[in-house]
């Protein structure tokens, strides 16, 4: 005990103060850092020392760096992610899908309701060549119509599959990055330094990982995370990665397929057990979505081409001749392949009007046309007129984009909520610091003035001994 003691105290309180305040500094220069968590320096009583007198004060140490860390809401923030990505993929995908099929765009409903009243104005004159060309025009209008919105929707399908396999190589490049932050952990805990830099950085990559695939994750007792797929299946176990592929399937259009081998030679496809994120948004879209649009496409097409073209092969054109059809006769892909036949395309004198060769100038066969487009048919299992049906085609699609945008918003909203929650905990607020500055700044001008007196008594200790 004596003047050294008292300078150690003064050093050490220096040294305390000045780290808080550092502490304090990196807060304030993250205060707009996404996912940061304040750190605070805990101050505690050094060890007293013993002395003929009994223990007496040694000063001030830091005895560790907190971390303002709530892991329960993190877990939330990444549980409301995942549904909320999810929701944003849709809300992206439909809103694009109903721009395609939308009759201001398309003019499909129009172009149908045309396409049959032309067999209503070519029943009013059968040997007009003019009404005869209107049909055939009318025809290809249709024809157009429905090629382009199938193909349309087809590249959609297509960029949706290629964003797959670009979110499997994203989430492989997170698995990396935080089997390295595990890494890092592990050797400041070895080190005994802190790692709370990396567990925030961590965090960070869990949220944005959870927003594309839904996962569950849990904390050994090193401090490193373990991460898996909801359905089990390792992907970061300590600093060793398990990466997903994206694969060909050959079966299913040569569309990727997530799969998984962990540790082994073989690959288990996991892409029906993806149960939300980004990917579980792609891939329903792919398979479900834009595929039973597409699939309602090609029912239309098929329900035209079947029902005009049994009608028009039973009559008699201008041409003296019979069993000539309106449409192409396709067996498949009857969209993407949707026409008129080439002996109309080539003359609209092989325009069926008439069921009779010894008259031609009937019209029965032109009327039986221009009655099937207000008349109920049977497409997708549905009776419905075609006009009907092709509007409850754009309105599905309106109706399932402001469903996605609806609960993208809500999900947003549940996402502003549980993230104000965690900034409550985690959050960096500016009026504490500077308070906390105030503090620490004159703690360490007090430590100084305590050396400056320690250094005063020292010198007059060594003018006695002069």
């Amino acid at each position: 005990m004596g003047i050294t003691s008292i300078l150690n105290i003064a050093k050490n309180a220096l040294f305390a103060q000045q780290t808080a305040m550092q502490v304090l500094s990196n807060n304030v220069a993250n205060v707009n850092t996404k996912g940061y968590a304040r750190q605070e320096a805990v101050l505690v009583e050094e060890n007293a020392l013993m002395t003929d007198l009994g223990l007496l004060g040694n000063g001030v140490k830091v005895s560790t760096i907190m971390s303002h860390y709530d892991k329960y809401l993190e877990a939330s923030i990444a549980k409301e992610n995942n549904s909320l990505e999810e929701q944003k993929t849709y809300a992206q995908y439909f809103s694009r899908i109903e721009s395609i099929l939308d009759e201001n765009n398309t003019q499909l409903m129009s172009s149908v309701a045309a396409f049959f009243n032309t067999w209503q104005d070519l029943s009013a004159d059968p040997l007009s060549v003019t009404a005869r060309t209107n049909a055939a025009t009318a025809g290809i209008n249709v024809s157009n119509g429905i090629r382009n919105i199938y193909g349309e929707l087809r590249d959609v399908q297509t960029e949706v599959d290629n964003n797959i396999l670009k979110e499997v190589e994203n989430i492989n490049g997170i698995l990396d990055a935080i089997a390295a932050l595990n890494d890092q952990i592990y050797a400041a805990g070895a080190n005994g330094g802190e790692n709370n830099t990396f567990v925030n950085q961590r965090a960070q990559l869990l949220q944005e990982l959870s927003g594309k695939i839904d996962i569950q994750y849990f904390e050994d007792r090193d401090g490193g995370a373990t991460v898996m797929t909801s359905g089990g299946k390792a992907l970061v176990d300590r600093v060793t990665v398990y990466e997903l592929a994206a694969e060909p399937n050959l079966e299913n259009n040569n569309f990727y397929e997530i799969t998984w081998s962990g540790n082994s030679l073989n690959s288990y496809d996991i892409t029906d057990t993806i149960q939300g994120g980004t990917l579980k948004g792609l891939r329903d879209l792919r398979d479900n979505q834009i595929s039973g649009f597409m699939g309602t496409i090609d029912d239309l097409a098929e329900s035209l081409m079947t029902e005009v073209n049994a009608i028009h092969s039973a009559g008699y054109n201008m041409n003296g001749t019979t069993n000539i059809n309106f449409f192409k006769n396709l067996t498949s892909n009857y969209a993407a392949g949707f026409d008129i036949s080439d002996e109309v395309k080539a003359d609209s004198g092989n325009i069926a009007v008439s069921s009779s060769a010894a008259h031609l100038s009937d019209n029965d066969v032109a009327l039986a046309l221009a009655n099937l487009g207000t008349s109920s048919v049977t497409i997708s299992g549905q009776s419905a007129t075609y006009t009907d049906y092709t509007a409850s085609i754009a309105s599905r699609a309106g109706s399932l984009s402001r469903n996605a945008m609806d609960l993208s918003e809500y999900h947003q909203n549940l996402m502003n909520a549980v993230e104000k929650q965690r900034d409550s905990v985690s959050g960096v607020s500016i009026d504490e610091e500077m308070s906390n500055l105030i503090k620490y700044q004159y703690a360490y001008q007090a430590a100084a003035r305590l050396m400056n007196a320690v250094d005063l008594m020292m010198n007059s200790l060594l003018e006695i001994g002069r």
